[in-house]
């Protein structure tokens, strides 16, 4: 359906909805004589008129719930693109939108309208009837006179037969009879009312039930609210506290990348091309000048150095030599072992060595060879006693450091000196040895 079949079926509608305002407004005008209706309600031109205006509402409902939906459906159909090009059309569409609500309010206000004229209409019907009733009993209590005339008029001389005149028991019972109709009429429409107001108790005991309810539902959700709330607020503290947990952790790795960036890629070439350069062009000029101009104390500072310098000039050099006599180290051996007591042999001179560390002969016992070579060392020791008998002149004794040593003499030693005692120090190796075993 296209928009502009839309706007003709609400323009009918429209004119449908005002056609129907004319008929409630001729409902909430009528105006009923007495007599004009029957008593007992049938063919009452009050509520044809309105089962017809129930029908036109009713009908106008179903039209506009149509029009409704197909409005949805073309809205949801069109693509945005195609809105967005064609801003005739949502204009059309924004027209049509605005006219269906306003007809949705017309309907609205015509129920309104027609429940106030079915109310007045019945209100004026009611009035013509009682009107009606009244007027039968002001004629029933009147006295019969058939040969007197009456100047009044009779209204309901078309109804009575005119050649047959009615009784006093007959007039009775017709009027008992008219009595017994409008009682039940009565009847009728207090049964109706009672049952209306059943309705409406059931209506309100249910209303009070959904009412108790909702009350309950209202509280369930008050509960999860104040639940929603406590969690949030716990939520909100672990964000903050994972948040500056976070926050640290990345401030803690950003210092250690700088530091590991500073001492790998900028620390060696900031000393030789940043500190080395402000040293030796800016610092020691600075305090050159200063030690010039006297203010830092040059002068001391050059001569405690020159103090110095001299002092390690003239120092003599340490010598150092295996002993002060300039000879080999020489222990003393006991009486039983050619070595001392407290030296523990080690090596073994490989694998061919004696006991006292020197090569074994490999020849055996008392042969020639062993016998040749015993006489060659006795030679040789023959000859090297020879060989040191011109000794050269006793020269003083130094120490390491260049200091002539000197008979001790009657100088005690320094009782703080340690010495080494070789009697007492075999013995108590002799006794660790026992204490072990």
């Amino acid at each position: 359906m296209t928009n502009q079949t839309v706007l003709d079926t609400l323009s009918q509608l429209s004119d449908n909805i005002k056609i129907t305002f004319q008929l409630i407004g001729r409902l909430s005008k009528l105006s009923f004589q007495p007599g004009s209706t029957p008593l007992q309600g049938d063919g009452d031109v009050r509520i044809e008129l309105a089962h017809d205006i129930r029908d036109a509402l009713k009908q106008h409902d179903d039209t506009l719930d149509t029009l409704r939906q197909e409005i949805e459906e073309v809205v949801e159909f069109g693509t945005y693109s195609q809105r967005r090009r064609d801003s005739l059309k949502d204009r059309e569409r924004a027209r049509i939108a605005a006219q269906l609500a306003r007809l949705d309010e017309d309907l609205k206000h015509a129920r309104s309208q027609f429940r106030a004229a079915q109310l007045s209409s019945k209100r004026a019907s009611e009035a013509a009837k009682q009107k009606e009733r009244e007027i039968l009993f002001a004629t029933l209590q009147q006295p019969v006179e058939p040969d007197s005339t009456s100047s009044t008029p009779d209204p309901f001389a078309s109804r009575r037969p005119q050649p047959k005149q009615l009784t006093q028991d007959e007039l009775l019972i017709n009027a008992s009879t008219d009595v017994t109709s409008a009682l039940r009429r009565t009847h009728n429409l207090l049964t109706s009312e009672l049952s209306r107001s059943r309705f409406a108790q059931e209506t309100l005991d249910q209303s009070t039930a959904a009412l108790a309810d909702l009350g309950e539902r209202y509280t369930d959700l008050d509960s999860l609210l104040n639940n929603s709330k406590t969690l949030l607020g716990t939520l909100v503290r672990s964000q903050k506290s994972d948040t500056w947990y976070l926050e640290t952790a990345f401030y803690i790795l950003v210092t250690t990348i700088c530091w590991l960036v500073f001492r790998r890629l900028i620390y060696g070439p900031a000393w030789w091309f940043l500190w080395l350069p402000f040293k030796f062009f800016l610092l020691k000029p600075f305090y050159l000048l200063l030690a010039v101009f006297g203010i830092t104390g040059g002068s001391s500072a050059t001569a405690a150095v020159s103090s110095v310098s001299s002092s390690v000039a003239t120092q003599p050099t340490i010598r150092i030599q295996p002993s002060a006599s300039g000879d080999r180290p020489r222990f003393r051996r006991g009486p039983m072992d050619q070595r001392p007591a407290n030296v523990v042999p080690v090596g073994g001179g490989g694998a061919k060595a004696g006991s006292d560390g020197r090569p074994k002969d490999p020849s055996p016992d008392g042969s020639m060879s062993q016998k040749i070579g015993q006489m060659a060392e006795a030679s040789r020791e023959q000859t090297v006693p020879q060989k040191e008998e011109p000794q050269q002149p006793e020269q003083p004794q130094r120490r390491g450091d260049g200091t002539i040593l000197k008979e001790r003499g009657d100088i005690p030693r320094n009782p703080k000196k340690k010495m080494w005692e070789e009697d007492v120090e075999a013995t108590k190796h002799q006794m660790r040895k026992r204490d072990e075993l």
